[in-house]
């Protein structure tokens, strides 16, 4: 699935179900959706895992991590259960990052992760509500620094974001 058509779901997503304000709530979005979310104590390379069982959603995060890491993991499963849970009925998520290609590469396993991060990161930080940010921005300010602290994710994820969004960090 393109960007484009990820950034339609999300959007929709949201408003449909009245999750526009900032942070946006990722638990209260998927218990709306019927998804059953979860603390567990996983190992460390474990961010969480989305399963079917019982014909019934769940995420489970893993609670050792920090909240913003926990918020996109829980939207990142969300994104699974979205996309591709008619598929797939089964997704862990490991703390590792993939820089070669490899068998889940060539299985498709890569793409799916990379749209499940697509999802996460514009569930999260949802292209209308950046800019309606920006156009009341300051020139004083650091945008980025107060972009992050709005929506509740880190400095990092909401540069990657802008980037992705093709604004001109020149302009910041």
């Amino acid at each position: 699935m393109d960007t484009t058509k990820i950034e339609t779901k999300t959007s929709n997503l949201l408003r449909d179900n009245n999750c526009i304000s900032l942070p946006i709530d990722v638990l209260d979005l998927a218990i709306k959706l019927g998804v059953r979310v979860e603390a567990e104590s996983f190992e460390d390379d474990i961010s969480g895992l989305f399963v079917i069982k019982n014909k019934r959603p769940y995420i489970c995060y893993n609670k050792n991590q920090g909240k913003s890491r926990v918020r996109f993991t829980i939207a990142h499963e969300l994104g699974h259960y979205i996309l591709h849970s008619k598929t797939k009925p089964l997704f862990i998520d490991r703390n590792k990052k993939v820089l070669y290609r490899d068998f889940n590469s060539s299985t498709g396993e890569l793409k799916l992760e990379r749209e499940a991060n697509t999802f996460a990161a514009s569930l999260l930080m949802p292209k209308f509500l950046i800019e309606a940010e920006l156009e009341n921005k300051n020139e004083e300010i650091d945008i980025v620094k107060s972009l992050s602290e709005k929506f509740n994710v880190s400095s990092q994820a909401m540069s990657f974001r802008l980037a992705n969004l093709d604004y001109d960090f020149g302009m910041f």
